[in-house]
């Protein structure tokens, strides 16, 4: 999904290309970051926690206005959940709306959720062509560490699903630093590029 190769080029499309190399050679994974806020000031604090761990690791993050979409590889999405799973907003879209919209290979809801409106979230219709994560508990600074974590270990070579079980193993004795999250991998496994 993340590899795709590589036609005539624009001049444009050149300069991004020897941006992702360059930061790559500086230990960036060579994709986009993306940052969206549907609710508003409420969680701008999260964002802003978020993004000042997270986007050091990419060669490119953004985070634009309230309700702006960026289009990136991995997104992260603040919001609220209606009871039907929607996102709450003026146009109740689906999570996998999103993914149509931004091609995302993965997509995090990073606010705090009842598990009743995840369940509809991830029920709803759209395609299932992404990672998509649910988050329940941020567990304070646990979560942008865990996520930090996870796309270090994507970083240096394990596809998502192999560095999630080595971070956060399932059992019945869970590390009470990590977050309380629900991955519904709908993409497999995702591997950054190299």
């Amino acid at each position: 999904m993340f590899r795709r190769s590589l036609g005539a080029m624009s001049a444009a499309s050149t300069l991004m290309l020897l941006s992702a190399r360059m930061a790559q050679s500086a230990g960036r994974i060579p994709l986009s970051l993306g940052f969206v806020n549907f609710s508003g000031e409420d969680l701008a604090p999260l964002i802003r926690e978020d993004a000042s761990v997270l986007s050091p690791l990419f060669a490119q993050s953004t985070s634009p206005p309230l309700g702006r979409i960026p289009i990136a590889n991995v997104l992260f999405v603040y919001a609220h959940l209606n009871a039907d799973g929607t996102i709450k907003g003026p146009t109740s879209v689906g999570v996998r709306q999103l993914v149509q919209a931004t091609k995302a290979a993965i997509v995090v809801v990073a606010s705090d959720n009842p598990s009743e409106a995840i369940v509809k979230a991830a029920g709803l219709p759209g395609p299932k062509s992404a990672n998509l994560v649910f988050t329940t508990n941020r567990n304070g600074g646990g979560f942008a560490t865990f996520f930090r974590n996870l796309f270090v270990r994507m970083r240096d070579g394990e596809d998502m699903m192999m560095a999630w079980v080595q971070i956060a193993p399932q059992g019945p004795n869970q590390d009470p630093s990590l977050p309380g999250t629900i991955l519904v991998a709908e993409g497999g496994r995702i591997a950054f590029p190299k």
